[in-house]
């Protein structure tokens, strides 16, 4: 990919032959990897390298940019000025790459289906009232679901995997949308639910890193100043629900299921609101102003069956 006479390619330090600079592809994802993920480890991970090939993207796209993207800072890594301003701009050149090769594979795009991610929490409190606005909006064009994790959603977005995300972590992502809030819940098996008291350290199932569902059951844990001990972990929602429905500990979730009951009682009662983010191909903006509406009747009507 040849960046010519843009800003970055002609920042002072840039090093370039007449004004343009090749940039390897794999090398800006590893980037934003990083970027979106926030370590070197972590997007290692994601990205199913190792992280020494990670770190000599790196060491490579900084030599051809002839600027740090990252500073170090205690055990981790921030982005410098100017790797702030090429988060942005590297990253809607890539998505606009994946995205334009995507169209192109696909050939005519209504003639393939309308893929709608969700994560898994959203698919049985709201989703249906989500689904049925898609379809309205895309008329004949066929309908296809994809249930998965927030940061897989941001990244087959990013590739034209899909055509609209609903997630709790946009990870960064440019132009998402917040549609909403959803209510979180502590959720446990009934005997550890109705214990008279909470176990020290709080025993914890949670999804693999990277979550933002994770680290925000984290975060809450520690607002209420309760150590967590990590007792299971699994990268989708059947495995959390089943360690939980064993006894394995306490979920922070959307919604419950078989053999799982709500906390209501000491300092896990308390419900935990977040948002949701809607992530939108270009072509597609149109669909987050009634998005938003159909999440909003779903929680009210929610609200008003918890009520009766």
């Amino acid at each position: 990919m040849r960046i010519r006479h843009r800003s970055l390619a002609n920042e002072p330090g840039a090093r370039n032959d007449a004004g343009a600079v090749d940039l390897d592809l794999a090398h800006l994802r590893s980037f934003l990897a990083i970027v979106r993920y926030g370590g070197y480890h972590r997007a290692a991970e994601a990205l199913h390298l190792t992280q020494p090939a990670v770190s000599r993207h790196m060491r490579r796209l900084e030599d051809q940019l002839g600027e740090p993207l990252f500073a170090r800072r205690g055990r981790g890594v921030e982005l410098t000025p100017y790797g702030e301003q090429a988060a942005i701009e590297l990253g809607a050149v890539l998505a606009a790459h994946d995205q334009a090769l995507a169209r192109l594979q696909r050939g005519d795009g209504d003639a393939k289906p309308f893929v709608l991610g969700a994560i898994e929490n959203l698919v049985d409190p709201v989703l249906p009232e989500l689904i049925a606005v898609v379809r309205d909006q895309i008329g004949d064009r066929a309908l296809q679901l994809r249930v998965d994790r927030s940061y897989e959603l941001v990244e087959r977005l990013g590739r034209g995997g899909v055509d609209a995300a609903i997630v709790v972590d946009p990870r960064g992502t440019p132009g998402a949308v917040e549609i909403g809030p959803v209510t979180l819940r502590w959720w446990a098996a009934p005997a550890v639910a109705s214990a008279p008291k909470l176990p020290r350290p709080l025993p914890l199932v949670a999804y693999d890193p990277p979550c933002g569902l994770r680290d925000l059951a984290m975060r809450r844990l520690a607002d209420l100043g309760l150590e967590p001990e990590l007792t299971a972990e699994s990268p989708h929602l059947s495995g959390v629900h089943a360690a939980v429905r064993n006894g394995l500990g306490y979920a922070l979730l959307a919604a419950g299921g078989d053999g799982l009951r709500a906390v209501t009682h000491g300092p896990l009662a308390e419900a935990v609101p977040t948002s949701l983010w809607l992530l939108l191909a270009p072509e597609h903006r149109r669909l987050a102003a009634p998005m938003r509406a159909a999440l909003w009747r779903a929680a009210t009507r929610r609200t008003l069956a918890a009520a009766a």
